[in-house]
């Protein structure tokens, strides 16, 4: 199913500040950008803007994309195959500098929240970002931030490092919902089911969402062209993880992993995939092989994780489990 957003922009002030004249290394105060900026409107078929980015461990050709920073943290984004052509970041809130024709460093305001950046070239085709100034972790307060409770994060015996505390939180309330993540997810997508009654909160690593586009790809490549994921399960606080009797060291606690499946029909339960009149672990076990077979590819390896095909029972249909924990799991 297509997930719609929530228009905005009457909210929003519509000032775009250009900076193709901003002085070499000299710092920016970005003018408000408008939100109809998020909407990818620059790519092909293929959701290709054809140039890549390249900040914080991560990289993208997709016309959308999300950036988590802490507030004031100075993170660097760099166009990696530019061959040359004229290049502008443009940030909503914040400051930039221009390390290079094709390089720059965004230092992001010191309020938490949903902010906007457009790397734009010559010819018009652009990427945006969807930047998320989360709530840092020392911010917590007997295990809860303002009000909605996380819960203690269990210590693994390996004392990997992907098993730390998350760093960061990121807000979620009626207005940051409908916040665009990539073309086709949203932030309120990945939100605990855990009940509140005012903002809820979520870790969530940039690479979960790049991951599931990912995988969107790879479907369509294989004959299955889904408009979006249902997405069954995100984030789940350590709290929540609990209560449902789930795996103590559950990557769904660490936000980066989801419980998906394809709705194109929109009656609540995966598709029948395998064209066998059926909805059953069938219609999953074909989306996880094509998800197998894509990690022969080196483009997929920084995907790497964990990966397995759910039945259906009396509280939901089949699903697939993916998560980009950095090492190969199967169950």
């Amino acid at each position: 199913m297509m997930f719609r957003l929530i228009p905005l922009l009457r909210r929003l002030p519509a000032a775009v500040l250009a900076l193709v004249a901003m002085p070499f290394l000299a710092p920016v105060t970005a003018a408000p950008l408008h939100l109809a900026m998020l909407t990818p409107a620059s790519a092909g078929r293929s959701g290709d803007v054809g140039f890549t980015v390249a900040w914080a461990g991560e990289r993208s050709r997709l016309p959308l994309n999300p950036l988590l920073a802490r507030p004031g943290e100075a993170l660097e984004l760099r166009v990696v195959d530019g061959a040359g052509a004229h290049f502008a970041l443009d940030a909503g809130a914040g400051t930039v500098q221009r390390l290079a024709s094709q390089h720059w460093r965004w230092t992001a305001p010191g309020k938490p929240g949903g902010y906007t950046l457009e790397i734009r070239r010559g010819d018009g085709a652009a990427m945006r970002f969807t930047a998320l100034v989360a709530m840092p972790r020392q911010a917590l307060r007997g295990g809860a931030l303002n009000g909605y409770l996380i819960g203690d994060y269990p210590q693994h015996p390996g004392r990997l490092a992907v098993y730390q505390p998350p760093r960061d939180f990121v807000e979620i309330n009626e207005r940051t919902a409908d916040l665009p993540l990539t073309p086709s997810l949203t932030l309120g997508q990945f939100v605990c089911k855990q009940k509140a009654r005012g903002p809820r909160y979520v870790a969530l690593r940039e690479r979960l969402p790049l991951a599931l586009e990912a995988a969107l790809e790879r479907f369509a490549r294989a004959g299955i062209a889904a408009s979006g994921l249902t997405v069954m399960s995100g984030f789940r606080t350590p709290h929540y993880n609990r209560r449902l009797g789930s795996s103590r060291f559950s990557r769904h606690q660490w936000g980066d992993a989801a419980d998906v499946f394809i709705d194109e029909d929109g009656d609540g339960v995966m598709d029948d995939l395998d064209g066998n009149g059926r909805h059953d672990r069938g219609d999953a076990e074909l989306l996880v092989q094509i998800l197998e077979a894509a990690q022969a590819d080196p483009q997929w390896q920084r995907f790497t994780g964990g990966l397995s095909a759910y039945s259906p029972n009396a509280y939901h249909g089949a699903f697939v489990h993916l998560d980009t924990r950095g090492f190969k799991a199967r169950w």
